[in-house]
Parts: C-alpha cells; structure tokens; sequence
C-alpha cells in the first residue's frame, strides 16, 4: 500500500514539465487515461511484479498506453513501472490535479448533504463557499443519509458541519453534561 503522499513528488515533477510545456490540460488527459489503467489492480499488480523482467512490463505499459498518452506521459508510467510504483498514478494523477486547480486559483471543496441538492441549491452553497474561500471553487457532492438533514463542507482541511445529526450530537451531550 502506497503511503500518503508517496505521489506527490511525481506529480509535482510532471506539473514543472507541464507549466514549463504549457500542457497542463494535456497532462491531466493523460494522467487520468492512465489512471483509469492502474486502478484495474490485476494490471497493477502485473505492471509492477518484480518477477517479470522489466522488458515485458515495459511492453505491456507501452501496449496499453502507447497511443492513448503522449511519449512524456508514457515516460513517468514506464519509470514507475520500473520501480514497482506503477499502482500509484491514481495517487498522482489526484497530487497533478490539485496542483493544476492551485495554479489556476481554484480551490477544491465538497459539500455533503443527506439528500441529493437540486442545481439550485447547489449554486447557492457555492457562490457562499466562494465568499468563504474567497477563490473560485470546484464543488463536488455527495450524500450521506446518517446526516438527518443540512450540510457539510470540506475546504481543504477546513469543514463546516452544519448537519441535524451534529447538532443532535452536541445538544445530547450538554442534555448529559449540563450547562455550565
């Protein structure tokens, strides 16, 4: 198992390449075409198989994404495949994005909501995420029911829970505790 921010050099290796090139777009193209083929973790696990001489590894990577990448692209996947580190492209296709989203002054944010939001919820917990960040902000969402109802937002490391479930938490425990 690849430990936390094992891709992060790669990524930022490939971004100066990218920025320099000015083919950031590009790179997240291909970085996510071969993602998509090191999350299939038969084909990792092959690619990165010490017991294959590293001449058929490299076949099979240039098989698999000769076409579909571009020759510099297909040099970082043919050095991790030669380092046993093929398994982590999703890792620094993840690292490249968010360098790319950085550059760019956009920030990552995700709002968790018990029930699907309509698009017009969605527009307004982004333009007040926007004000909170105070960048543009890529929203992404998802559902979790066990939050009864309101919101939750992750910005990077900052979270704002806004959530029944939280706030049934909180007046339970002061309910057990007391006021004080």
């Amino acid at each position: 198992m690849p430990r936390p921010g094992a891709g992060r050099r790669y990524a930022e290796a490939a971004f100066e390449l990218a920025e320099r090139d000015g083919t950031i777009d590009a790179w997240q193209k291909d970085l996510a075409a071969a993602c998509e083929l090191a999350q299939d973790e038969r084909v990792a696990r092959d690619i990165d198989n010490p017991a294959v001489a590293f001449v058929h590894r490299r076949k099979a990577v240039e098989a698999l994404l000769g076409r579909r990448v571009s020759r510099t692209a297909l040099n970082l996947a043919l050095v991790l495949a030669q380092r046993g580190r093929f398994a982590l492209l999703p890792q620094i296709s993840a690292e490249f994005d968010e360098l790319a989203r950085r550059s760019r002054g956009i920030v990552a944010a995700t709002v968790t909501s018990a029930a699907p939001l309509t698009a017009g919820e969605l527009a307004a917990v982004q333009a007040h995420v926007e004000k909170l960040a105070g960048a543009k902000v890529e929203l992404s969402a998802t559902t979790d029911p066990a939050l009864m109802g309101g919101l939750c937002v992750r910005i990077g490391d900052w979270q704002i829970d806004a959530s029944v479930s939280t706030r049934l938490a909180r007046l339970r425990k002061q309910l057990l505790v007391g006021t004080s």
